[in-house]
């Protein structure tokens, strides 16, 4: 099927720079967690402010996913940018309660769909050029 690549739209090019970003500092998050994990509780105070500046990020990917999603009409991206942002909060909440064991598996949850949500910004925005394209039934 004939199809034509688009250029990203600016916010589609925001989107990519905030999401990377947010999957970069939940790495950085995530390591200095396992450093502590493993008894380094010395990084702890680093690991918290992260995991505020990760809540800071999330929120701005969701932002711009919602600018994008609507711009490209892909409600998917929305509801994972906003996803990440939501499981953040909690996160950020179940981490300030103490909740280790809790905490600790929400971590690698939201670091692994802070890196999706990256991913997925990096597809190209593709537009289906012949009349042969696939029918769908909106709902």
């Amino acid at each position: 099927m004939p199809f034509v690549t688009l250029e990203p739209l600016l916010s589609h090019k925001v989107l990519r720079w905030v999401s990377g970003v947010s999957a970069l500092v939940a790495l950085v998050m995530l390591g200095l967690g396992i450093a502590v994990w493993l008894g380094n509780p010395t990084l702890l105070s680093s690991h918290q402010y992260t995991g505020y500046l990760f809540l800071l990020t999330t929120l701005l990917a969701a932002l711009s996913s919602l600018s994008y999603g609507r711009q490209a009409h892909d409600r998917g991206i929305i509801a994972h940018g906003f996803g990440v942002f939501g499981l953040a909060v909690v996160q950020l909440a179940i981490g300030e309660l103490g909740w280790r064991v809790p905490h600790i598996i929400l971590g690698i949850v939201v670091c692994l769909g802070a890196i999706a949500l990256f991913t997925l910004s990096l597809r190209q925005p593709r537009v289906v050029t012949s009349g042969t394209a696939p029918h769908t039934q909106e709902h």
